[in-house]
């Protein structure tokens, strides 16, 4: 089997080749989703990737979560790969992915997710809860605990580890406590960064050009950008401009 030792931009084009496909998929099936995060933003300020940036964000929404995911499972080609907990037995995140089985990338930041069997690049699938602002910290606590829950059950992460985890949840449960918010405002919950917008940021939907194509983001790129960026037209420092992966091998010598 050839191998390749990929560039950015190779890894670029295969991403935006899976990005296509699986956004076909759901589009075919009339499944909303939005590119996110890095994805999202570099569409807005480079309508391409972010230079640097070398994974894909999709936000998929919680009432046709599962439906999207069983489509992409069955209607995807052989080269790209479902992965979550029902095709990959050490699997912890809480969303999907979808992998290349013709790489292998490596990186340091993510440690744990070389207990994954699949290797490869890969898009985020990730869960976008829509909750009322009240739920918030109910929902992002519960969240934390089965995260560290999945890691524990399959043995990676070490007892010590995992009771100083939870201590930390403990104690940041029992200071969200206080925490009220509108019971009648319902939002979009960024989990990971602990960040939400409200409705009429994501709906409607709309198309937003992204190289030779165009993807849906959200109604109002600016202000979710906003709220996970700030100033997100201004680019970071050189010394934070860093990857995910620190090697990709392509194993199909393909371009």
């Amino acid at each position: 089997m050839a191998e390749t030792v990929a560039t950015i931009e190779m890894v670029h084009d295969r991403l935006f080749l899976m990005a296509k496909t699986v956004t076909g998929i759901l589009e075919k099936h009339d499944i909303p989703y939005s590119i996110a995060y890095g994805t999202l933003l570099g569409a807005v300020r480079h309508q391409d990737f972010i230079p640097w940036d070398d994974d894909f964000d999709i936000w998929l929404f919680d009432d046709t979560y599962d439906e999207a995911v069983e489509y992409l499972r069955n209607e995807m080609p052989p080269e790209l790969f479902l992965e979550d907990a029902k095709s990959e037995p050490m699997y912890f995140h809480a969303w999907a992915h979808v992998k290349d089985v013709n790489s292998v990338a490596k990186h340091d930041k993510y440690a744990q997710d070389a207990a994954y069997q699949h290797k490869g690049i890969h898009i985020d699938l990730y869960r976008c809860p829509r909750i009322k602002e009240s739920d918030l910290w109910k929902y992002i606590d519960n969240e934390n605990v089965k995260y560290f829950e999945r890691r524990k059950e399959k043995g990676l992460i070490s007892d010590e580890e995992y009771n100083l985890k939870m201590d930390k949840v403990r104690k940041d449960m029992e200071e969200h406590v206080s925490f009220k918010g509108d019971p009648g405002r319902i939002i979009y919950l960024f989990l990971i960064e602990k960040l939400y917008v409200d409705e009429d940021t994501v709906f409607p939907l709309r198309k937003y050009k992204f190289r030779d194509t165009e993807f849906y983001g959200f109604n109002s790129a600016d202000k979710a950008l906003t709220t996970l960026f700030g100033d997100y037209m201004s680019l970071p420092p050189v010394e934070e401009r860093i990857p995910i992966y620190s090697e990709v091998i392509f194993l199909d010598g393909q371009e």
